[in-house]
């Protein structure tokens, strides 16, 4: 496959002319297809034991038939903390299903359970959690069908941010430890993509630089050059390493320049961003729309449009 690379960066004072890419007058751009109207509802699923799992689903106005994203949040983190990301992917036409995790702050705990549950209960209820979302149960399925909405199962994207976005990896082939120390294969092979908005980079006792290696499915990897966390992650290129360690022909990369891994505030830990945070932003997202609908075989997908000062796109 054809190495593309649009790099565009201001403050540098570089700018690399970025190669056209291939797209006809009559494709939308991703822009236009986020700026629609999305629906907002949530719906009570369960998991083992009648374990609460709190599912938000983020739809496209319209009743249909949709593809279908999974997502999964960041570390104490919940679903509609991200709604100015996953409400844009709604309207441009996908049903989003969300899961509140039980290691989140929101979490409707019981008298006597842990405000941190372990790692290895948060590990195993994330990927319950996330496995329910792609492959959605039938209570999921009627509550769905209440609201006029059915999920195109031939149609599946991977979805996470920080922690989440290494449980989005897992489906798409990515070998992690189990807390027990050894290996599962969770691979989904009906995954059509993965997109991860700042993965975590290799963890002792968790992920090795090799568990990507095994990735199959098509991934695309979002960070920014400030995308730190004092204590956790010292250095913001260590999120690259689910798209350096993938297999070539199926990687991309998205950069963004001091942006970090809130995106100033866009979602997670939400808070006014500033105007340049927010444009950075909605590339980073039509970016993520482009590639899921490149990836997914659409026959028109939607156009990036030309690059934008503060960011780096490659592919391989």
């Amino acid at each position: 496959m054809n190495r593309i690379v649009l790099f565009a960066l201001a403050t540098s004072g570089l700018v690399l002319a970025a190669p056209a890419l291939p797209h006809s007058g009559d494709r939308p751009m991703c822009a236009d297809r986020l700026a629609g109207q999305a629906r907002q509802f949530t719906i009570a699923a369960s998991g083992a034991e009648s374990r609460p799992i709190p599912l938000t689903v983020y739809a496209p106005e319209a009743p249909g038939r949709y593809p279908l994203i999974a997502f999964s949040h960041g570390a104490f983190a919940a679903p509609d903390r991200y709604s100015a990301m996953l409400e844009p992917l709604a309207a441009a036409g996908y049903i989003v299903l969300a899961p509140m995790h039980i290691d989140s702050e929101d979490y409707p705990r019981q008298s006597g359970d842990p405000e941190r549950p372990p790692h290895p209960i948060t590990w195993s209820t994330r990927n319950e959690d996330f496995e329910l979302a792609l492959d959605p149960d039938q209570r999921i399925l009627e509550g769905l069908a209440r609201e006029g909405l059915a999920p195109d199962r031939e149609r599946r994207i991977a979805l996470g941010h920080s922690y989440g976005a290494l449980i989005a990896q897992l489906p798409g082939g990515a070998m992690a430890s189990e807390p027990d120390g050894t290996q599962v294969r969770r691979a989904d092979p009906g995954l059509d993509a993965v997109i991860g908005w700042s993965p975590p980079g290799a963890m002792p006792g968790l992920m090795t630089n090799e568990g990507w290696a095994s990735l199959a499915a098509p991934t695309l990897t979002i960070t920014g050059t400030a995308d730190i966390l004092p204590g956790f992650i010292a250095d913001w290129e260590a999120h690259k390493a689910s798209y350096v360690h993938a297999p070539k022909g199926a990687r991309a990369l998205w950069v963004g320049e001091g942006i970090d891994h809130y995106f100033g505030g866009m979602f997670g830990r939400e808070k006014p961003a500033s105007e340049r945070e927010r444009a950075l932003f909605g590339r980073a997202l039509a970016t993520t729309l482009h590639f899921i609908e490149t990836r997914t075989g659409l026959s028109r997908p939607c156009r990036l449009g030309d690059a934008a000062a503060g960011e780096l796109y490659e592919e391989d």
